[in-house]
């Protein structure tokens, strides 16, 4: 069932602004890339493949520093489930998993746990592989599917998993794989991954055959997770209660994409907002209602 859902206005909305000019130093390592695309494509493409799959967090730093708490449990080399310090659920109540997005932040999240929070949920949260301390290691689909299957195996089970952007990838791949749970929310979801990884080759400036291999590499390294596996038969299979939200506006994931869920997973449920983007859609005060209603509903339908 497919639904547009007209949200208040909201500071954190998209907005179309004119870039400034490339300062004198980025302009000559553009430069320098670009010849380096040129002379050496595949070098150049693998390095920049590595760098794309890599992430600027190190949520282990932040956490010693910042005011919001979890335990930490770790599932694996260089990943881990936060559990929110001090909550209060009952035992019995709905537990609920959240996967941030690729370079994701735990900050992002901090509205929709509270609001499930308040609602009586246990709320989790995956540190993907390379973002829980500064070192630069990377985090492939390979990498985000397995840390959700392994967060459900050492953690779960759970009664729903949120997953944002390419994690809501990964959460398919891990549903195909067997994963069991009953309820999904998937948000910013890039049905398109290939077009998302080469409009990031886009922003490094590549084009041609590097910006083709860089894409190609990107999907190497998440063997044997290739970016274009076709999503739709994964949908037709499923059979979990879905609910996918999308900001309209969204610039990384066109929300046209979106509609072709409708038909394909029985039952599932899309929501598109008008204000907030990619990222920001999780601020919208009225999208993070919709999932925790979704989540929690406020009068249950009798077993």
């Amino acid at each position: 069932m497919a639904f547009a859902a007209t949200d208040e206005p909201s500071a954190d909305a998209s907005v179309s602004v004119e870039e400034p000019p490339l300062p004198f130093k980025a302009r000559v390592k553009r430069m320098i890339l670009n010849s380096s695309a040129v002379l050496a494509p595949s070098f150049t493409a693998n390095k920049l493949a590595h760098r794309y799959l890599q992430s600027d967090h190190g949520y282990m730093v932040d956490l010693a520093h910042g005011r919001q708490r979890f335990d930490v449990s770790t599932i694996g080399q260089d990943m881990a489930v936060l559990h929110s310090s001090g909550a209060t659920a009952a035992e019995d109540a709905p537990r609920i998993l959240v996967v941030p997005g690729h370079d994701g932040h735990y900050r992002q999240f901090v509205r929709l746990m509270r609001t499930l929070e308040k609602k009586g949920a246990w709320v989790d949260m995956v540190a993907l592989p390379g973002h829980l301390y500064p070192e630069k290691t990377i985090c492939s689909m390979r990498d985000m599917t397995e840390a959700v299957k392994r967060a459900v195996q050492e953690n779960g089970p759970y009664d729903a998993i949120v997953a944002h952007c390419v994690t809501a990838n990964a959460t398919l791949f891990a549903l195909r794989d067997g994963l069991e749970c009953p309820k999904i929310v998937l948000i910013s979801t890039p049905l398109d991954l290939p077009g998302l990884v080469r409009f990031g080759g886009q922003q490094y400036g590549l084009s041609g055959r590097c910006l083709d291999r860089f894409v190609d590499r990107v999907s190497e390294l998440g063997a044997p997770y290739a970016l274009d596996t076709p999503w739709k038969p994964i949908a037709k299979e499923r059979s979990e209660d879905l609910l996918v939200v999308h900001a309209r506006a969204d610039y990384a994931a066109p929300v046209e994409h979106i509609y072709e869920i409708d038909g394909l997973w029985q039952g599932a449920e899309i929501a598109v907002f008008d204000h907030g983007g990619h990222n920001t859609i999780l601020n919208v005060k009225s999208a993070v209602n919709r999932i925790a209603d979704f989540l929690i509903p406020a009068n249950p339908p009798s077993q």
